[in-house]
């Protein structure tokens, strides 16, 4: 078998550093950063400006960079073959996650007046490229933005050169299936995690989302799920071949994280990540609760926003738990380095976790890790306590246990850093690679 280095990738992404809400612009631009090291990469993204990264072997466009980094007469043509763009009526109404509509861990979390003129506009015609002025990651409008990127991608496409279409999540599943048909070429799907994740398996209800997936999947030449344990969910709630489904687990960078001591008197458990249904926020209060039931020297800190945000600060209060929980909101990833720096226990409590990086980047930092047992995590962290993500029995005790030994929760943090030395992008890209060459024949 020849390598690719020669060949290009079309890679379509959605989230991309620095415009962050979860772990999709961190994973996608590990692994695009990995793969460009073994092939040529046409990076094509929503949004890009000066602090977007600059790579070897790697050209990113922006849509809303497009007329200045697209040669002049290919962008008046590909601007000639755009029909003005025709506004749908905005679903808020839906059944369906829209993962998420508004969500205030983005970098631009506010809905701007723009926005709210497209949203009342229904039916205004209008450019395809005027979606893509705004850095707003989802928002209102996303479903035209969707649209409008799939079109524009779809165009841009004719003008490029490449061997296969690699997408990244839900979002951009539609871009790839479209660019397939008028290329010919082979598609790649990396799934980051499944709408059955996020709303749970009666998804398959008429949810658009979910359709949306099923079918690109169903269309795709090879599929990468961030575990065998999404692989699994792919199989059971997608009704999917396994012999198109590869795993490759997500990585993380290779961070150094100082610990350091804080001068409170209480131990740190922390948790970070969107506080949404996915996430477990109930199981997180309920074995908060029971916790401090047994081991009152501690303090939970909670980073990240969601729309279950409020109601949990709620029933903390309500629970008189107040006492015991710091919520810190949505933060960044230097302020998230800072928080495991001085944390004791990092604990995951996610009723569904395709991956959880995060885990990964407290153990790296010297954290010991309770987690759910419905996670990939736990596929890389073997030594990680564990638990199913309903057991708050469980949970309490692992995490108990750990405050109270504190040599023992010290052994469990080597093993654990030396399980994360055994995953690298590096490593993923190569099993990604391996699979472009079978389905190039290469």
């Amino acid at each position: 078998m020849s390598d690719l280095s020669k060949n290009t990738a079309l890679i379509i992404g959605w989230e991309y550093p620095p415009r962050m809400v979860g772990g999709l612009a961190i994973a996608t631009h590990g692994i695009v950063k990995a793969l460009s090291k073994y092939i040529k990469v046409i990076l094509i993204i929503p949004f890009k400006d000066e602090n977007t990264p600059k790579d070897p072997n790697i050209t990113v466009y922006g849509l809303n960079t497009i007329e200045k980094d697209f040669p002049i007469e290919d962008f008046q043509i590909l601007k000639s073959k755009l029909v003005r763009f025709k506004t749908q009526q905005f679903k808020s109404q839906q059944s369906y996650s829209v993962y998420p509509l508004i969500d205030s861990t983005s970098s631009t979390s506010s809905t701007t007046s723009k926005e709210l003129t497209q949203v009342n506009h229904i039916h205004k015609r209008i450019d395809h490229l005027t979606f893509f002025a705004s850095e707003e990651v989802y928002g209102f409008g996303l479903w035209d933005r969707m649209r409008a990127f799939k079109e524009v991608v779809g165009v841009m496409s004719q003008f490029l050169s490449f061997d296969i279409i690699h997408c990244h999540d839900w979002i951009t599943f539609e871009t790839g299936a479209h660019i397939k048909w008028l290329s010919k070429k082979p598609l790649a799907l990396h799934v980051h995690a499944l709408e059955t994740d996020r709303v749970g398996t009666n998804a398959r209800n008429e949810n658009e989302i979910y359709n949306i997936e099923q079918n690109a999947m169903q269309l795709a030449d090879v599929i990468f799920p961030v575990s065998e344990y999404t692989k699994k969910c792919i199989i059971d709630h997608y009704a999917i071949n396994e012999s198109k489904i590869v795993s490759v687990h997500n990585a993380i960078e290779n961070i150094s994280i100082k610990r350091w001591r804080h001068k409170t008197p209480q131990k740190i458990v922390a948790f970070v990540g969107r506080i949404t249904s996915q996430k477990g926020p109930g199981f997180l209060l309920e074995t908060i609760r029971k916790v401090v039931e047994g081991y009152k020297n501690v303090r939970f800190v909670i980073a990240g926003s969601g729309d279950l945000l409020e109601e949990l600060m709620m029933s903390s209060a309500f629970n008189q738990l107040s006492r015991y929980i710091v919520f810190e909101g949505f933060i960044k990833q230097e302020k998230v380095h800072q928080l495991l720096a001085t944390s004791d226990v990092y604990f995951m409590p996610s009723v569904s976790e395709p991956f959880g990086l995060t885990a990964l980047e407290a153990a790296k930092a010297g954290v010991s890790c309770v987690v759910t047992k419905q996670s990939g995590a736990v596929e890389v962290l073997k030594t990680a306590l564990n638990a199913d993500f309903w057991d708050t029995d469980k949970f309490a005790s692992h995490i108990i246990h750990l405050l109270q030994n504190d040599e023992e929760r010290v052994q469990l943090v080597e093993k654990q850093n030396k399980e994360v030395k055994t995953i690298s992008w590096n490593n993923s890209a190569k099993k990604v690679i391996e699979n472009y060459k079978r389905i190039l024949n290469k």
